[in-house]
């Protein structure tokens, strides 16, 4: 039987260990991260997640050094050769794995280990932890509802190296019907037309309502007129669409979608970790549609403790922070030596504040869960 470690439980270890090795150094965190600049919301908000994390752990000796990547490639190796200067050896940071490209072969950064956000699965450092939600958490929670039917797939999403690997680990679970890949944003539209074949459905039921009228029956014309209410009549000949996209990007394709006479109670659209958007609440097209997420109660806990010190919601990532600082703590005060190694990690699962996840080959599996919208809420899908 696996073992499964407890975040709480971690509390209590590493209390212990604390009074028992009164000897051992504080432990000592750098986090470079983007505060200002281009990407500084991003940074500012797991800042904030970091030091609410810290508070709570006030009975540990704990230190957090924060050093501004100003957004850029330079200021990544800056803040990177400022923290080194002082010593600093365990990294919360970078945000992602480019930045990660910028720093790797700089002085000492062997010698260093990274707790990334990015949730890149391949050709990741020896010494980078990776704790971003990654595809392969995402597709393996998605594993049972894709099988439950045996109907083909319509895969609409944004041609990028990432929907091509989506479509790669998709295709290994469900057959795809057809592919459409939109360049920008405004080429939804067309991609959309395209994919919901509207302008043939669109002719044949304008054809129909001529048929209808050029009979001289009354009743054909009775039932024309109906059909004039509708751009279409007869549906398209697929039943579930996967579109990998978000934020806006996900609003407007499934919208036109529903422009196009394609809607959720036809289709039942299916995407990817939204992080609990509520924009996506107020999209009356999204209904029904389902996607993979950590658990939406240690969200809205997590998220209430955040909005009470700061002032606003948690958006994304930044609630990662809530695990990854109490995991370093408690696996660096039970060691002898003043440094961490990806062999203190691996093949082991956890249970954090956002939920089980389990750390393999320098990245961390997150076990997810299903969740829909429906009228206006996010709820959890029952498993069969």
């Amino acid at each position: 039987m696996k073992a499964i470690k407890y975040i709480l439980f971690f509390y209590l270890v590493v209390f212990f260990t604390v009074s028992a090795h009164a000897k051992k150094d504080k432990l000592r965190i750098a986090a470079i991260l983007p505060l200002t600049g281009k990407y500084s919301d991003i940074g500012v908000r797991v800042m904030n997640t970091i030091q609410l994390t810290i508070f709570e752990l006030d009975n540990l000796n704990i230190e957090i050094y924060p050093y501004d990547t100003n957004s850029s490639k330079g200021g990544t190796k800056d803040a990177y050769l400022k923290a080194r200067e002082k010593n600093l050896n365990i990294f919360i940071g970078p945000i992602t794995s480019e930045s990660l490209e910028e720093i790797k072969n700089l002085k000492d950064f062997q010698n260093s280990f990274f707790f990334s956000f990015s949730n890149k699965e391949t050709k990741i450092p020896s010494n980078v932890l990776n704790f971003g939600v990654n595809l392969s958490s995402e597709i393996k929670a998605l594993d049972g509802f894709l099988k439950k039917r045996s109907d083909k797939i319509v895969y609409f999403a944004k041609e990028n190296n990432f929907s091509k690997l989506t479509l790669e680990q998709l295709k290994s679970k469900v057959k795809i019907k057809k592919k459409y890949f939109y360049r920008d944003f405004n080429e939804i539209k067309l991609r959309s037309l395209q994919a919901t074949n509207f302008n043939y459905r669109n002719k044949k039921h304008l054809d129909q309502i001529k048929r209808l009228k050029a009979t001289g029956d009354e009743g054909d014309a009775n039932y024309a007129k109906e059909l004039e209410k509708h751009d279409t009549r007869e549906g398209v000949n697929y039943r579930r669409v996967f579109i990998p996209n978000y934020n806006n990007e996900l609003i407007a394709s499934i919208s036109f979608f529903d422009f196009y006479d394609v809607n959720y109670k036809t289709v039942q659209f299916i995407t990817l970790n939204q992080w609990f958007n509520r924009n996506l609440l107020l999209e009356p097209s999204l209904e029904n549609i389902i996607f993979p997420s950590i658990n939406l109660n240690a969200f809205d806990k997590l998220n209430k403790k955040y909005k009470k010190v700061y002032g606003n919601n948690i958006e994304n990532i930044e609630i990662l922070a809530f695990d990854i600082v109490p995991l370093i703590a408690s696996t660096w005060f039970n060691k002898k030596e003043d440094y961490l190694r990806i062999e203190d990690f691996q093949k082991s699962t956890f249970k954090g504040e956002i939920g089980k996840f389990k750390i393999e080959k320098n990245k961390v599996n997150h076990e997810l869960q299903l969740y829909k919208i429906k009228k206006g809420k996010f709820i959890k899908v029952k498993k069969t």
